[in-house]
């Protein structure tokens, strides 16, 4: 899917993403963090696009920040400066879910991954694209 999303020419001028939630609407754990990060990693290797903290990772960043100017421990003029921090553009988000086939001597089920890239400022859906796979077992 990444492949995909780099062929648009949406990533015009190297902008800034977020990556957002993975929902997993299927009855079993998956690691959609690993998932996400994957797809983040891709990105980033194409050098069309970078990325900015995500939700889940900007308290680190604000710790960071705090450190560095209320510690007391650095020296003035050195210290990351609060306010410049650059905000994402789009905003990545996806979500996970499954249909479970099964009989006396096999279970399938098919997966459905959706991912979506979201302008932040205007909330349109820039890009959709969606992949499925099955998995098969024998009983």
């Amino acid at each position: 899917m990444t492949g995909g999303l780099l062929e648009t020419g949406i990533f015009q001028g190297r902008p800034t993403v977020t990556i957002s939630t993975v929902k997993n609407k299927t009855s079993e754990y998956i690691d959609t963090t690993n998932v996400m990060n994957s797809i983040q990693t891709s990105l980033v290797k194409s050098g069309k696009v970078r990325f900015v903290r995500s939700i889940n990772e900007m308290q680190a960043g604000v710790d960071e920040l705090q450190r560095q100017n209320q510690s007391g421990l650095y020296k003035q003029g050195t210290t990351a400066k609060v306010g410049q921090m650059t905000a994402a553009k789009y905003s990545m988000e996806g979500e996970l879910t499954s249909i479970v086939k099964q009989n006396n001597t096999t279970k399938d089920v098919y997966y459905k991954f959706t991912l979506k890239l979201f302008d932040v400022q205007e909330g349109t859906i820039e890009w959709q694209d969606e992949k499925e796979i099955r998995k098969t077992s024998k009983r």
